[in-house]
């Protein structure tokens, strides 16, 4: 059935309710190893990597292939990013559709999702405005020949990113640890890089264009690997850590040289409350808090 819309209607308001957190339906939007729901699911996935650069300017790209005969890059420019809130970018790439080379760029559509926390759940909302620049009938055209319903389709497929199922990589997805830091970020993010390995990224408040923090301060920070937590500078108003009462286990995560090694790493110009060692019950572990607060449990079991 077709949709009817207002004629000066030069923009649409979709809903969903995700049983996730705004974290990972943000990271669900951002990161490129999980944005595989994009993609039309009726199709072959594509080949072409999915880039990223997140940060206000840069772009979000990949490719869609609609059917055997059409397939063609989209994606985005990003023009605001508030980390686990809120994501606007224009929507488009060059060479594809919308088209955002020259001219183009200023009558593409601007796209919101806004992430709002509901507790065990995030309601998104996804808004597309349609530019000034181009004609009504031309935007009518544009709603009528399915823009909406496309949009409706895909955003119902972002449930299934691997950001938000039970399952990562054959292990149980949990919870992620995201730090506010006082304007140490960028040093401990690197410290734990150095202690864990994986991939850092890190992006500024200029970045992200927000004036809520120094220009050079850490936004956002994400380390992806064996270990992985997320932080941040802490912005203005915002409470940096102290961990009371709770403890980051990584009992069981590695090889115990491994583990051995990260406590050591994890120790230097840190407090360790308890060497890790054997213990009475059998196993192995440790406690230390390192030289940025957080407080860690080590350990293993006995070899069989």
């Amino acid at each position: 059935m077709m949709t009817h819309y207002p004629t000066q209607d030069r923009s649409f308001t979709l809903t969903r309710i995700l049983a996730a957190s705004r974290h990972a339906v943000f990271t669900a939007w951002t990161d490129p190893e999980h944005l595989a729901w994009f993609y039309n699911p009726d199709m072959p996935t594509p080949t072409t990597p999915i880039e990223v650069d997140l940060r206000v300017g840069g772009t979000w790209k990949q490719q869609m292939i609609v059917n055997d005969d059409l397939s063609y890059p989209t994606g985005g420019i990003y023009l605001e990013i508030v980390p686990d809130e809120r994501l606007v970018f224009r929507w488009g790439a060059v060479g594809g559709w919308p088209e955002l080379h020259g001219e183009n760029e200023r009558e593409a559509p601007v796209v919101t999702v806004q992430l709002n926390d509901l507790g065990t759940e995030t309601e998104l909302v996804l808004t597309v405005q349609f530019s000034e620049h181009l004609d009504i009938e031309e935007v009518q055209k544009l709603m009528l020949g399915g823009t909406q319903e496309g949009w409706g389709a895909t955003i119902d497929r972002v449930k299934d990113s691997t950001a938000m199922t039970t399952v990562t990589n054959g292990r149980m997805a949990g919870p992620q640890i995201y730090v506010f830091f006082p304007g140490t970020a960028r040093e401990a993010l690197n410290f734990y890089a150095d202690v864990f390995g994986g991939e850092l990224s890190l992006y500024t408040y200029e970045d992200f264009g927000r004036s809520d923090g120094p220009p050079k301060a850490v936004a956002h920070g994400v380390l992806n690997g064996v270990v992985a937590l997320a932080g941040s500078d802490a912005a203005e108003g915002q409470t940096t850590v102290r961990l009371e009462g709770i403890m980051l286990s990584l009992l069981g995560t590695a090889e115990p040289t491994v583990l051995h090694k990260w406590f050591d790493k994890l120790s230097v110009d840190g407090s360790v409350l308890d060497p890790l060692s054997p213990k009475p019950w059998g196993a192995s572990d440790g406690q230390v808090i390192d030289r940025h607060g957080l407080h860690w449990l080590v350990g293993y079991e006995p070899a069989t």
